[in-house]
């Protein structure tokens, strides 16, 4: 739902990513025609979490805020940076599709389609668990350059160049030009510390959308991806904590129409506490995004949520009521990200 009030967060800059990428790139193929070993690490804290509450019976997830409460202008944050890249190993005569091609998109300097390239490998399904990893190393490096700065880039098909016009607002901007994100993450990747202080003249790099996500219960990780169909890109992994005794339920789910909060206050639907906006005991944090079910096994299903935590220390455990939680920079980077009534969330 819209919000009036508009907070400031900013990201690093471009340039550093630009020459970390092209780098990274001709580093990564000489290793692998050196042969080299494989390895990869799950990313440590830089991954964001969030809490939410599910229902008392582990099928049924847990209840929605009681209301929304519009914040006042956030604080700026930087986006943390996630996975480190890493080289990876292939086996000769089983190189996925796309895989060669994206490399040397890669090492030639034509991200977009490098992204375009490598994003369909991995979507493939051909790689072992530590080789996903990796390759998701890399489109993570590629993102903080083609999503996460302020930078223009030739040929990406999400990105537009926009000059602010007199009267524009950042929340008028994304309705004027259709984006499906929320006006806080033009704000983000703009580098925008508040979002009155924009100026007629002044470029902007918007991004279209739309964001979509599936959650990976095993790996306790929600990958977000950018666009639709063979185009699709992976945009960025986050850990999550999800829901006590397996309570997290699986299938198809869209961000609800109207459910997106910020700082909401929320009842527990075990005890009926109350917990109200700006409570630093309020379990779920400051985002909240509903999803409801978008397939015939999780139509019945009501309750279920992404949003943050005041115990981060369960992200990557199995601690809410059937909701899925994370660190609170990393909901609210998700909660930007993602479009009521269009962003699809797949829970498997």
């Amino acid at each position: 739902m819209a919000l009036p009030s508009q907070g400031g967060n900013s990201n690093r800059g471009g340039m550093y990513r630009r020459h970390r990428v092209r780098r990274s790139a001709t580093w990564f193929i000489v290793i692998l025609i050196a042969a080299g070993g494989t390895w990869m690490l799950w990313p440590d804290g830089n991954w964001s979490d969030s809490t939410n509450s599910t229902s008392e019976n582990p099928q049924v997830v847990e209840e929605s805020p009681a209301k929304t409460v519009v914040a006042l202008e956030e604080p700026n944050s930087t986006i943390t940076d996630t996975t480190p890249l890493q080289p990876l190993s292939v086996v000769v005569g089983t190189t996925p599709p796309n895989f060669n091609e994206g490399l040397q998109s890669l090492d030639q300097g034509e991200l977009s389609k490098a992204r375009i390239q490598l994003s369909a490998t991995l979507r493939s399904g051909g790689l072992t668990d530590s080789e996903e990893s990796q390759l998701r190393g890399v489109l993570t490096d590629i993102s903080d350059l083609l999503v996460f700065s302020p930078e223009m880039t030739s040929g990406d098909p999400y990105a537009i160049e926009y000059i602010i016009q007199g009267g524009d607002t950042l929340s008028g901007i994304v309705n004027k030009m259709g984006l499906q994100v929320d006006w806080r993450f033009i704000q983000r990747i703009n580098g925008i510390s508040h979002a009155s202080g924009i100026r007629p003249g002044q470029s902007l790099k918007l991004i279209s959308g739309p964001f979509h996500a599936i959650v990976d219960k095993e790996s306790y990780r929600i990958d977000l991806f950018l666009g639709d169909g063979d185009e699709q890109v992976f945009v960025r992994s986050y850990r999550v904590g999800l829901g006590e005794y397996n309570s997290t339920p699986t299938g198809l789910f869209k961000v609800r129409q109207h459910s997106k909060l910020v700082n909401p206050t929320w009842v527990n639907p075990r005890t009926r506490a109350f917990y109200s906006a700006d409570n630093p005991e309020n379990p779920i944090g400051e985002r909240w995004i509903g999803l409801q079910g978008a397939e015939e096994r999780t139509y019945d299903l009501e309750g279920l949520g992404i949003h943050g935590t005041i115990e981060p220390q369960t992200i990557g455990t199995q601690a809410s009521m059937g909701c899925i939680r994370m660190h609170a920079e990393d909901v609210a980077q998700v909660y930007e990200m993602l479009s009521e009534g269009v962003s699809t969330i797949e829970i498997k």
